[in-house]
């Protein structure tokens, strides 16, 4: 099982990693996004694929919430806020 952050904690930027974190942290392309205020109608373009809250947009990393201009993750126990 893998840990997550509690949801009540504030994202981190990727400038507050350190550089392995960087390192290790998926290659994330996003190339579109779809905003709504329903959150089942949200998803962005990642590597190609379109992801929808809740679904991983890669091998470890968790989409939480797709915002306008930036998507909040989980991975390895962390919240992150990445902006496309």
């Amino acid at each position: 099982m893998v840990a997550t952050a509690p949801a009540s904690a504030a994202p981190l930027r990727l400038d507050q990693l350190t550089p392995l974190q960087r390192s290790a942290l998926p290659a994330l392309v996003v190339s579109g996004s779809v905003g709504s205020a329903n959150p089942a109608s949200r998803f962005v373009v990642v590597n190609g694929q379109v992801v929808h809250e809740g679904q991983d947009a890669a091998p470890g990393v968790r989409v939480e919430h797709i915002g306008q201009r930036s998507m909040t993750v989980a991975w390895r126990g962390l919240r992150l806020e990445l902006p496309y």
